[in-house]
């Protein structure tokens, strides 16, 4: 029995490593494969929380911290009413 079955030894990691390595590609592969698995988010409808601030929204704010004077206020919120 000397040196018998040690000739693979040093090979023998190598193919172990290799079908481990295989197994887990195999396994991701499969999953991603799977329809359904990676499903798209269902469509939300667009509101105003969505797509953000109103003209009107941003015209009573910056009113409101005082960017703006009583009658700027007033001007540019009936542009904003007749648009």
């Amino acid at each position: 029995m000397w040196g018998y079955g040690y000739n693979m030894m040093g090979w023998g990691w190598l193919i172990g490593a290799a079908i481990v390595l295989l197994l887990i590609v195999a396994v991701v592969v499969a999953l991603l494969l799977i329809p359904g698995r990676m499903r798209q988010p269902a469509a939300v409808p667009l509101s105003a929380a969505a797509t953000g601030p109103t003209p009107r929204q941003i015209l009573d704010e910056r009113y409101a911290r005082g960017d703006l004077t009583t009658e700027e206020y007033l001007e540019r919120g009936k542009h904003l009413g007749s648009a």
